[in-house]
């Protein structure tokens, strides 16, 4: 895109996932691929906004497909400037199938015990919007090294693990459910119970569901190699 959203070009891949042609947008807002209720809250131009101020933004909204069917998507827009003209490139993930699982899990009464615990390179963890334990999955104990799973309801501080304790991994916890978006990546330090640090990737991700519904925190962790 030019610097204020204008549309110059879109690449194959981008054709093959929504439908549009590149005849289809260029010289287009790319405020048409968005959806009514966004374009009204001026989200497109909030992005460009952030992207022309902070050098990139990024973004988590439907993308209108051309059949007019509403995707969810993520992505970035990055300023960048060739021949003293600034551009914007706009990068975009189809994450509709996740957020679908998302919202299915949110409004299931059972987390679908055997599909969340069936993920093993990462601890889980899902807190409600006061910072209390709804679940963990066995890769959660695996890392902390915590025999039995710390009980539904349960304060983080309550967790068998000094780490748990901490003022900054509390603050970055608030901080998730404030933005409600999915949030970068944070790299942290994790001293074991045999004293062993281990550096590990600290993400959440807010947890939207049905209208009146309460939100849900998803915290993931890894350990970085």
């Amino acid at each position: 895109m030019d610097h204020s959203g204008i549309i110059q070009e879109i690449n194959h891949a981008f054709n093959i996932r929504f439908g549009y042609t590149n005849d289809d947008l260029a010289g287009k807002n790319f405020a048409v691929l968005f959806t009514k209720e966004d374009q009204l809250k001026n989200r497109p131009e909030s992005e460009i906004d952030r992207t022309i101020a902070e050098g990139s933004a990024n973004d988590e909204n439907y993308l209108v497909h051309k059949d007019g069917n509403k995707i969810w998507v993520t992505g970035e827009s990055v300023l960048v400037s060739a021949n003293n003209e600034k551009r914007i490139v706009k990068i975009v993930h189809n994450i509709h199938a996740q957020k679908q699982l998302e919202r299915f899990l949110l409004q299931s009464h059972d987390f679908l015990d055997t599909i969340f615990d069936s993920v093993t390179d990462s601890a889980l963890l899902v807190l409600d919007t006061r910072l209390r334990l709804v679940k963990a999955n066995t890769g959660f104990s695996q890392l902390f090294e915590i025999k039995q799973l710390p009980n539904k309801g349960c304060r983080l501080t309550e967790i068998d693990h000094p780490f748990w304790s901490r003022a900054d991994v509390k603050q970055l916890a608030v901080n998730f459910l404030v933005t409600q978006n999915s949030a970068e990546e944070k790299i942290l330090e994790m001293e074991t119970k045999t004293g062993v640090i281990k550096r590990i990737g600290f993400q959440g991700k807010v947890i939207e569901g049905v209208p009146g519904a309460e939100r849900k925190l998803l915290i993931m962790i890894k350990v970085i190699n």
